[in-house]
Parts: C-alpha cells; sequence; structure tokens
C-alpha cells in the first residue's frame, strides 16, 4: 500500500512537472504585437536615405551632418541595438517597402558574415526586436527559420513546439519590466520617460564591457563559405524586396577596432567569403562599400580597445567617412 501511494505521487509530479511548463508556455503570447510607428514617422519625414543597422551607428553616423554632405538630402536612421539581418529584412520589407516613401538610398551597414547568419540575434532577448517588425503571417520567416535551425533533428523541433518556453519566455520579461517601470514611475505617461534613461543609462557605449562583449560575439558568429541559399539566409530575400520595389540597395561592411597600426586582422576564409559577398551583391544589381581598409578611420576613433563601436568624440569625423563611402552611390 505504501509503494502505490509513493509511486501514485511520483506520477502526479511528474506529469505536473511536464504539463505545466508545456501549459505556462503557450498562455504566454506566441508573438509581440507589430509595430507601425516607424512606418507614420518614414512618412512624415520623406527621406533621400534610409540606413538600417545595429548600434554601429549610434554614435558612427550623424543624420543631419550626412544629410549635408550629401547635397542637402534628409537622412533617416532606422537602427536598433541588438539587431542583424533578420531584423533587417523585415524593417525593410514591412516599414520602407510599406511606407511608399521611395528613398534615393537603402542602406545596410553590417560586419563581416551577419548578413547570411540568419539565426543571429534572434531568440531570446532578441526576439521581441524581430517580431515587432514581423506581420503574423510572414513567408520568408518560415522558409528561413521556420522549420528549425539548422542541426536541430525531428525530436528537438517537437520539443520545441511543445516547450517553447525558451523562445516565450521573453514576453513575461517585458511584462514583468512593464509592472516595474509603473511601480517605480509615480504615472504611466512617466514609464516612457524612465525607460529611455534606463536606456541611455545602460547603453552598449556607456558600459565599460559591453563594446567588448559584443564584438566578441559577432567576432564568433559562424563564420563559413558564402551560400546566397534564400532557404539559408535573408540576404537574397532583402536583395529581391529592394528590386521588386525598385529601392537602390547598397550594402556597406563596417570597419572593426583596428590594431594600433590602423589595420584589421582578417583570415584568409573571411576575406574569401568577403570577395564572393561582393560579386554576388554587385552582380545583383546592389552597391557595395567596404570600409575595412579605411587607414582614415583610426583606432582612436572607437569607444575603447576591442569595441567596435564609435566614439562620441569621433562622431563627426566617423559620419564624414561614411558620406565619402556613399556619396558615389547617389546622382551629383
Amino acid at each position: 500500500m505504501f509503494k502505490s501511494k509513493e509511486s501514485l505521487r511520483l506520477l502526479i509530479f511528474m506529469a505536473l512537472v511536464l504539463t505545466v511548463p508545456a501549459v505556462v508556455s503557450h498562455v504566454l503570447p506566441a508573438k509581440g504585437h507589430f509595430d507601425a510607428k516607424p512606418i507614420a514617422r518614414l512618412r512624415a519625414k520623406k527621406p533621400n536615405i534610409v540606413i538600417l543597422s545595429d548600434s554601429m551607428v549610434d554614435n558612427g553616423v550623424d543624420p543631419e551632418l550626412l544629410g549635408k554632405l550629401l547635397g542637402g538630402r534628409r537622412v533617416e536612421l532606422l537602427w536598433y541595438g541588438g539587431t542583424a539581418s533578420a531584423v533587417w529584412y523585415f524593417r525593410l520589407k514591412n516599414y520602407i517597402v510599406a511606407s511608399d516613401v521611395h528613398p534615393e538610398l537603402v542602406c545596410i551597414l553590417f560586419r563581416d558574415c551577419v548578413l547570411t547568419n540568419p539565426t543571429f540575434r534572434t531568440g531570446g532577448i532578441y526576439r521581441s526586436k524581430l517580431e515587432t517588425a514581423m506581420h503574423p503571417d510572414e513567408p520568408t520567416y518560415q522558409l528561413v527559420l521556420g522549420k528549425g535551425f539548422a542541426g536541430e533533428g525531428d525530436m528537438q523541433r517537437w520539443l520545441d513546439k511543445i516547450y517553447s518556453l525558451d523562445a516565450r519566455r521573453y514576453a513575461l520579461h517585458e511584462k514583468i519590466e512593464q509592472s516595474s517601470l509603473r511601480l517605480v514611475a509615480t504615472a504611466g505617461p512617466a514609464v516612457s520617460k524612465l525607460r529611455r534613461w534606463i536606456n541611455h543609462t545602460f547603453a552598449l557605449t556607456n558600459l565599460s564591457g559591453a563594446g567588448a562583449e559584443e564584438a566578441a560575439a559577432v567576432t564568433k558568429a559562424r563564420q563559413s563559405k558564402f551560400d546566397p541559399d534564400p532557404r539559408r539566409s535573408f540576404l537574397p530575400h532583402m536583395v529581391a524586396t529592394a528590386a521588386e520595389a525598385r529601392l537602390p540597395l547598397c550594402f556597406v561592411r563596417v570597419k572593426r577596432h583596428p590594431s594600433a597600426d590602423g589595420t584589421v586582422e582578417q583570415s584568409e576564409s573571411l576575406r574569401k567569403y568577403i570577395s564572393d559577398l561582393r560579386k554576388w551583391i554587385e552582380d545583383h544589381g546592389c552597391f557595395f562599400a567596404d570600409d575595412t581598409e579605411n587607414a582614415a578611420r583610426t583606432p582612436d576613433m572607437f569607444v575603447q580597445p576591442v569595441s567596435d563601436h564609435t566614439a562620441a568624440s569621433a562622431r563627426e569625423r566617423s559620419t564624414e567617412l561614411y558620406a565619402d563611402k556613399l556619396r558615389p552611390f547617389l546622382s551629383p
């Protein structure tokens, strides 16, 4: 009798352990709400140039100065820290193309192999940034990421479908964050101001170790042979979307933090990858510029050793260098 009761308790315990996480994970929203505000901003500003990137452009580009240097054009920075190729594709399609503003040039600033690394910064804390630019039905997402990441077997995908806590936990984090902000702020409208203050205080460029950590993360991102397969990358979809909308598209490889002599160490495989990437991009009617060998972008222009981010004191000079790169792609 004793063993029977203990066995029953064990079975109940195991059932709860297996069932509760699955139920809780599916109570959380499957997707964040689409953020349409960038569309309204683009329509209001009607920019001549739109730049898509991550926090590399925070101090790296002064939009007003860049516009002046490029003949009095209006420049819009459509950047979001911690984003990569997946977010850039959906922002291109669902914001820039959807806004119907037809800029003279859409420019994507990227680092090394990020353009063909579709899974980079798409999960965990980065997932919400991706989903705010996505509609509920996105065939390209299903094509590139929807069937599971490379290397996942059927069993792993089955488990992810039932126990999707890792993919969905960001939603719970956001709810907790919002509640905490409202608890600290005395009124609802103060929440946005408090959030901006927190973002500024803990911005990547204001944290001593964060810039180096992010640079290391990009460096560790998968490097392989250049592969333009539309099932494995968002790059072909970016190019096709821009071509269909008749938007000139430019890709600019930003310079990583250089050594004391101003050069950036690159492996032979990375050089081959960039060469193949450039050829493919230009063969498909887009522009390509590489700032890596730009001797004018010196080590003192960066936030700190190993960090790839531009220091605030070098914002003007950095903008001038990017203007030099973009000028050939624009009409006089």
